[in-house]
């Protein structure tokens, strides 16, 4: 059986899943988000971790969002309907020094007013490379979600890219970075699909425990 880190129950994930996925919009700035009631799930981490690798991974796309090899191509806050139950939202990457300042700052910004202030979003993956330890960046990130009681599911992305004896201690040093428990880290392999499951289950579960409760007709 998977484990699952959150304490809650995860969600079954259909043969198939997903099958409807659209781009919705782009925003600079969360004044520009969409207006929708949809449960909303983030993907953030710094730039060039895998973002956009784990998006098409989950929805089976290869272009739904555009890979690059250039960290800070991702530079708005992306949001995607997931067959009308679940908007996954790609937020800009951080930590990528040649980003021009002022636009490393506006950055910032959209994505804190996003985090702090969008009542939709119920779930964050905080993505890290599995080759690298944390930084300064995601053990402050992990420590507000933590503060602000948000839901955080940590993606160690790109497994397939060290040996498979190396990934339990490279899972297990990324869980001493954070200060969290060496479960609560989800491998994710784009190549093998590993960690696919446990991460839909993750978001299917938050998405139906924040739906309305069905009206007595």
């Amino acid at each position: 059986m998977s484990r699952f880190p959150l304490n809650i129950r995860p969600a079954d994930v259909p043969d198939g899943f997903p099958g409807r996925v659209a781009f919705v919009k782009s925003a600079a700035s969360l004044a520009q988000a969409p207006h929708s009631v949809l449960p909303e799930v983030c993907f953030c981490g710094r730039s060039n971790v895998g973002k956009s690798t784990l998006l098409n991974t989950l929805c089976n796309r290869k272009q739904l969002a555009r890979v690059s090899s250039t960290p800070g191509r991702t530079q708005l806050l992306n949001f995607f309907n997931v067959q009308d139950i679940v908007s996954l939202v790609d937020l800009p990457g951080y930590g990528w020094a040649k980003t021009p300042k002022a636009m490393q700052a506006s950055w910032g910004t959209a994505i804190r007013d996003y985090l702090r202030d969008r009542p939709q979003l119920v779930l964050n993956l905080l993505l890290v490379d599995i080759r690298r330890d944390p930084g300064d960046e995601e053990r402050n990130l992990l420590a507000w979600f933590q503060d602000t009681g948000q839901p955080c599911l940590v993606v160690a992305t790109k497994a397939d890219k060290v040996a498979a004896n190396q990934r339990r201690t490279r899972v297990a040093a990324i869980a001493r970075g954070l200060g969290v428990p060496a479960d609560d880290v989800v491998p994710f392999a784009a190549t093998s699909r590993e960690g696919r499951e446990i991460i839909w289950g993750a978001i299917l579960a938050f998405a139906e425990a924040a739906a309305p409760a069905p009206q007595d007709a």
